[in-house]
């Protein structure tokens, strides 16, 4: 049962996160496509950069959202039976609203580590290289989950849901960057 509510958390930022690959692959709302930095430096340096969009922040949140309200319905219809399925932060009047926020917690993570990035001079969709090389890839395979686990410690989740949140979160991440590698979906 921990698993799949620990499956309904992820599905929050998973869905979403594929969904906004194929939309920038196929160019779909391009007016969302605006760097939230508007091209502005800080230290001679972007702030973010211009991969970084108000689409991802967009499609995180509402996506979130729309899945913790899918989610929510078992509580909203009053089938007790399945709320054990589901995390406990959708069995609320407030589904759509924690998804949301789950979702937008993800997105700003993002935002902080382009902009830790651009501090350290590392380039959009840059990799260092030799021994750093590691390091970098294992806090961008985290840190999105890091900062959802930081937030359902906030919402006093099950300490055990939110490990098992994050293992199976870092894991789905890994797998899902190297099958966007292979099908060109991503590059490095």
């Amino acid at each position: 049962m921990i698993v799949m509510q620990s499956l309904t958390i992820l599905s929050t930022i998973l869905i979403p996160g594929l969904l906004f690959i194929v939309m920038l692959k196929r160019d779909w709302l391009p007016a969302l496509r605006t760097p939230i930095d508007r091209g502005v430096l800080l230290g001679g340096k972007a702030i973010l950069g211009p991969t970084k969009t108000w689409l991802g922040v967009v499609v995180y949140t509402l996506g979130g959202g729309i899945l913790g309200a899918l989610w929510g319905i078992p509580f909203a219809a009053g089938w007790s039976n399945l709320s054990g399925y589901v995390a406990p932060m959708f069995d609320s009047p407030l589904a759509a609203v924690n998804g949301a926020t789950i979702g937008f917690c993800y997105a700003v993570a993002e935002l902080i580590n382009s902009f830790a990035k651009r501090r350290l001079g590392i380039a959009p969709s840059a990799e260092v290289t030799g021994t750093w090389r590691i390091l970098q890839r294992v806090i961008e395979l985290g840190h999105g989950i890091r900062a959802v686990a930081i937030l359902l410690l906030i919402w006093r989740l099950d300490v055990a849901l939110i490990l098992i949140s994050v293992v199976l979160g870092l894991t789905v991440h890994a797998l899902t960057d190297v099958l966007m590698h292979r099908i060109r979906l991503k590059h490095r």
